[in-house]
């Protein structure tokens, strides 16, 4: 019993990531403040969810194999960054994703935690998925990151 009760509130924050990135594909032209120790925290998050998650799992992908998905996250990464408009403006330093970003971001974050809801296992491709996202994370937050450093140097 306590396992439907858990999958069914799996599913029910499923449902209110869907939204939520659903509300930001309406937005994603909006300009939003760069803040940055917001997004150092929010990459530092993911990162350890990442390493809990692989290690929970045992990593079935094996070392040099998850080091290799996640080296094509942080390049694939660093090209969505090189998108990423960051500028100033009367209001301040201000940047918004592409929309290219928030469907790949919020299609691969879908994928892996509605199949494993699902399945109530951890597939291989989810891990791969998951690792190949967090990597394409860190190197357009990073991007994003030096950007506003820069611009707030010539402030």
């Amino acid at each position: 019993m306590l396992a439907v009760f858990l999958k069914i509130i799996s599913y029910f924050f499923l449902v209110l990531f869907v939204l939520g990135v659903v509300l930001m594909l309406l937005t994603w032209r909006k300009e939003k403040f760069v803040k940055p120790k917001w997004i150092i925290f929010g990459q530092v998050v993911a990162l350890v969810a990442l390493v809990v998650f692989t290690a929970l799992s045992h990593n079935p992908l094996g070392k040099w194999v998850w080091l290799l998905i996640f080296a094509g996250g942080i390049v694939g990464g660093y090209f969505y960054g090189r998108t990423v408009r960051v500028k100033q403006s009367e209001r301040g330093i201000m940047m918004n994703y592409t929309l290219p970003y928030v469907i790949t971001w919020g299609a691969l974050l879908f994928i892996t935690q509605f199949l494993t809801i699902s399945t109530g296992r951890v597939p291989v491709i989810v891990l791969g998925l998951c690792v190949l996202n967090t990597g394409l994370n860190l190197a357009m937050n990073s991007s994003v990151i030096v950007n506003y450093n820069s611009l707030k140097k010539i402030k």
